[in-house]
């Protein structure tokens, strides 16, 4: 009777084993920590638990627990799954102590529990930005504070586009925190055209009999006439003066057109800012307490600020500020500062700010402004003015039409570095300053040495 009672302890022994090896094996995580033998009788059982937070484990114990403690249950909770086995639950990450006892106070169990940060929000984003971005390589891993973004990925939008997956599977109080790179830095250069096209027409015929007065002798000068002068144009007039009264006879013309072309080109990174300025700055004074005056600058001129981004399917998206502006006295501001006064101009500006998307090479017009205002004034004697033909002698007319058009296009280049420094030209490449002979009898401005040839508003990079 005796021998299958040995056989049966023999028996349960070895399972208890391979209970205990099985367990020793965390399934959250595919690690093998220290195995979780059964010891002998009368031993403590240890060893190391890894756990990831959100997960438990169940240890087998060699006798029964009356007494279970967790170090720090913050980190790891214990609790008594039977008799002689525990569950081990992982809260928070971190290191922390288990540790069971029997009737007597022997210490049956101790065991060190590493809880480590769920993988479960890494391993979703991971199969998220794989689904999105086959392309890519990027690694998640899990951290206390959150997770961690690294690896490589095609473009600066692959990577916005991998962190924009990430953040949805960020725990609430963590973060996640941006170590992707990029495997080549793509170059865009933009090319904006700033056509501006303004006529002003003028056109003034008439007497004017500003006052009646006693006829006497007569003089020739130079006026201002009054209404033109309201619009901010001088013009010269003819006059004849009579002994207390001004008679002027207009019959003038002006035609005046502005052209303005601007062709600002810069080269920037994908993802990057840049901008520049071709023009000046005009102080401002600024006042201050106790009577101190302090110093602004305004920037002014031709000023250019752009942010490309190259998407994954090769077009570009183009955040794109271009500005003219020139000074002006129509609107500007006398200050008096002290004995005297200063004068601060305005500033005709010409803005606009949009972001658009485009292949390379093709282009957007972003801006337009066409302008047509007409100003035109009659003056005449009440009554006299109004006798047919006659009325005419007493009557002055003045005519102005302003045409303002404005065109600003815009064109983004995917482009690479020149191998060859002389496949970009430069305005100044060949010149030479002419000689004494060249300069006074032939009036040249260059000398012998034909300038390279030079394309006006050529882009200044190589397209790839």
């Amino acid at each position: 009777m005796r021998r299958p009672t040995h056989r049966r302890t023999l028996t349960a022994r070895v399972l208890a084993g391979l209970l205990a090896l099985a367990w020793a094996i965390s399934p959250a995580t595919g690690q093998t920590p220290t195995p979780l033998a059964v010891p002998a009788p009368g031993k403590p059982a240890s060893g190391a638990i890894l756990l990831q937070a959100g997960n438990g484990r169940i240890i087998p114990l060699h006798a029964a627990a009356a007494s279970v403690f967790a170090a720090d249950p913050k980190v790891a909770e214990v609790r008594p799954a039977s008799p002689t086995s525990l569950f081990i639950f992982g809260v928070a990450p971190g290191r922390t102590t288990i540790a069971a006892l029997d009737n007597a106070g022997h210490a049956i169990g101790q065991y060190e529990v590493i809880v480590q940060a769920s993988g479960y929000g890494a391993d979703n984003a991971g199969q998220a930005i794989r689904r999105a971005l086959p392309d890519s390589r990027v690694h998640i891993d899990t951290t206390p504070q959150g997770m961690v973004l690294s690896g490589e990925v095609t473009s600066a939008a692959d990577a916005e586009q991998a962190m924009a997956l990430a953040k949805q599977y960020v725990p609430s109080g963590q973060k996640l925190d941006d170590r992707l790179s990029v495997r080549e830095s793509v170059q865009v250069g933009l090319r904006v055209r700033i056509a501006e096209m303004n006529r002003v027409v003028v056109r003034e015929f008439g007497v004017n009999w500003s006052k009646l007065g006693n006829f006497a002798t007569f003089s020739t000068n130079l006026a201002t006439n009054p209404a033109l002068a309201t619009a901010g144009i001088v013009m010269p007039t003819l006059g004849k003066g009579i002994d207390g009264a001004d008679a002027v006879l207009d019959a003038l013309a002006q035609d005046n057109l502005v052209r303005i072309l601007a062709e600002p080109t810069l080269v920037t990174t994908s993802g990057q800012t840049a901008s520049f300025l071709v023009g000046g700055e005009f102080p401002i004074p600024i006042a201050q307490e106790f009577g101190q005056i302090s110093i602004q600058f305004q920037q002014y001129g031709v000023q250019l600020a752009f942010v490309p981004t190259v998407l994954s399917s090769g077009r570009i998206s183009v955040h794109v500020r271009p500005e003219v502006s020139e000074l002006t006295n129509i609107g500007a501001v006398q200050l008096s500062v002290g004995p005297g006064s200063v004068s601060v101009p305005a500033l005709t500006v010409r803005r606009a700010e949009t972001t658009v998307q485009l292949g390379s090479g093709q282009s957007f017009a972003i801006a337009g402004l066409l302008e047509d205002r007409t100003d035109q004034i009659d003056n005449s004697i009440l009554g006299l003015g109004e006798i047919p033909i006659l009325g005419a002698l007493f009557r002055s007319d003045s005519y102005q039409r302003n045409q303002t058009e404005l065109v600003i296009i815009v064109t983004p280049y995917i482009v690479r570095a020149a191998s060859d420094p002389t496949a970009l030209a430069a305005p100044t490449d060949g010149w030479t300053s002419p000689n004494d002979f060249e300069r006074i009898l032939l009036m040249r401005q260059t000398g012998r040495v034909v300038p390279a040839a030079h394309i006006p508003g050529d882009a200044g990079f190589i397209v790839q």
